[in-house]
């Protein structure tokens, strides 16, 4: 063993290792005349056994959190993660069919005047309602007054003749009023149907609801859930997946597996570019999977949007009908553009926040974490007001294509609002800010309420259009939605659950 440890005069500085069984010289040179592949194996052999004795005094328990699930925990997680989804999708979806009934409804002029013209005759009715009774209340008090008189004594027993009044003729002259010239009626609206929605303010959610409850009933308000359901869950399904193909392919890592320290909403929680050696490549790669995963689901978000829109007791009612009732299963191409816009850009906009927020601002996740919450917060503002023009195009163009397939045949599609005219992203926001219905500005609206206050007649002043107002419908049901998951967030401690590890 000593002579082992001799050191080698051609090698002084050479200490041989300590690891492994020390082998006698006899033994080595029986292994240096056997076979080569006989002495390769008993070597490996040797070497793995006390690999094996060393590292068996390590204990891993400390650094596994978790061991491996069984299948019995893994299917009764995917059954609890279907069952929240499920349950939050049925909870937001009366919300999400009001919001696409005030973007989609066209705001006609007969419609707004029709409307207006009921509140005048309503404001008019009270008016001769209060003149009515401050009369009456004259009468009764002059009556009361000549109690107190002295009667007189030298009366005719004869009855007094009655003089005519001038009340009847008055009664007359109103019973028969002159005709109206055509020029100053008010236009009239279309003839409602009996699932027509009668909505008495044109960006009021709580007067969806409450027409839709009246109308329909409770399949009114939860149509289209199971079309939502199933089209949320493919859609981040297909996103992850494409997310990790591109990846693979590119040679970039996949955005997947990164840490988010902000809650997100959609399929891009959980993706953050920070830690990703190319961060443009990375964010290429994640708009690209959200732009293939809208593509190919866009049938399906054209068969929920009809879905919501019909009435509930119009077939056909299920999923496999309403795709098969449309012209194609592909993405049509007059609302191609926008789709893809509609599906890239909260991807962009998540996606990129990070890295915009650190290299002009220098808010960090990791440094300066709460000013970071702060204006992830803000951010995600901003991209819900840049969405909702976008989706309030995108609707009608999806009811565009649905009422296209029967725009030939004796059977029409029956919508539960007169659904407004689609003519590209750009020509849809142009009309609806300057064409369709009618608005007054603020000062004909605090004249208006000063003349309904003193009874004079409101003055009609109003001007063409709907303004910018009319491309915001529903933003409140995405502001509710925002608050709603920053708060779940800040409760459940995700915020506090950032760092580097």
């Amino acid at each position: 063993m000593t002579a082992n440890r001799e050191p080698n005069p051609l090698r002084p500085y050479y200490v041989p290792p300590s690891l492994g069984d020390r082998t006698t010289p006899a033994t080595s040179s029986a292994h240096a005349g056997g076979k080569h592949g006989s002495s390769s194996s008993a070597s490996a052999s040797s070497f793995g056994s006390s690999a094996r004795t060393i590292l068996a005094d390590i204990d891993y328990s400390e650094m596994l959190s978790d061991p491996s699930p069984s299948s019995t925990a893994t299917i009764k997680g995917l059954a609890d993660q279907a069952l929240w989804k499920y349950t939050s999708v049925f909870l937001a979806q009366p919300f999400e069919i009001a919001k696409t009934v005030l973007q989609v409804r066209l705001q006609s002029i007969a419609s707004q005047s029709s409307t207006s013209a009921t509140s005048a005759d309503e404001a008019r009715r009270k008016r001769t309602q209060q003149r009515r009774d401050d009369a009456h209340k004259m009468y009764n008090l002059s009556s009361s007054d000549s109690e107190y008189d002295s009667p007189s004594y030298f009366t005719a027993t004869a009855p007094l003749k009655q003089t005519p009044s001038r009340q009847p003729r008055a009664r007359r002259r109103r019973a028969s009023p002159g005709p109206r010239s055509p020029s100053h009626s008010p236009p009239t609206a279309p003839r409602p149907t009996p699932h027509t929605l009668d909505l008495r303010s044109s960006s009021s959610l709580t007067a969806v609801l409450s027409a839709l409850w009246k109308t329909e009933g409770a399949w009114g308000i939860w149509k289209g859930t199971n079309s939502t359901y199933i089209h949320s869950i493919l859609l981040s399904t297909i996103t992850s997946f494409a997310r990790s193909f591109f990846a693979a392919i590119f040679a970039v890592p996949d955005p997947n597996l990164s840490f988010q320290i902000s809650p997100a909403i959609g399929s891009t929680a959980g993706l953050d570019i920070l830690s990703s050696p190319s961060p443009m490549a990375t964010l290429a790669v994640a708009v690209s999977a959200a732009s293939l995963a809208g593509i190919i689901l866009a049938p399906l978000d054209i068969a929920r949007t009809k879905l919501m829109l019909t009435p509930s007791t119009h077939p056909p009612r299920s999923i496999l009908p309403t795709l098969n009732s449309l012209s194609s299963w592909t993405l049509p191409w007059s609302i191609a553009p926008i789709t893809i816009l509609h599906c890239t850009l909260p991807t962009l906009c998540e996606t990129s926040r990070p890295l915009f927020l650190r290299s002009n601002f220098g808010v960090d996740p990791l440094t300066t974490p709460n000013v970071y919450i702060i204006a992830t917060f803000i951010c995600q503002a901003v991209e819900l007001g840049t969405r909702l023009p976008i989706e309030t195009a995108l609707r009608r163009g999806q009811m565009h294509v649905a009422q296209s397939h029967t725009a030939g045949t004796s059977s029409q599609l029956q919508t539960t609002v007169e659904v407004g005219p689609y003519r590209g992203l750009v020509g849809t926001l142009r009309s609806i800010v300057y064409d369709e219905g009618v608005r007054s500005t603020k000062s004909d609206r605090a004249q208006d309420a000063a003349a309904t206050r003193a009874g004079k007649p409101v003055r009609e002043s109003q001007k063409k259009g709907q303004g910018y107002e009319g491309l915001f419908r529903g933003w409140r049901v995405g502001m509710w939605g925002l608050v709603g998951v920053w708060g779940a967030a800040t409760l459940g401690g995700v915020a506090s659950k950032g760092g580097e590890f």
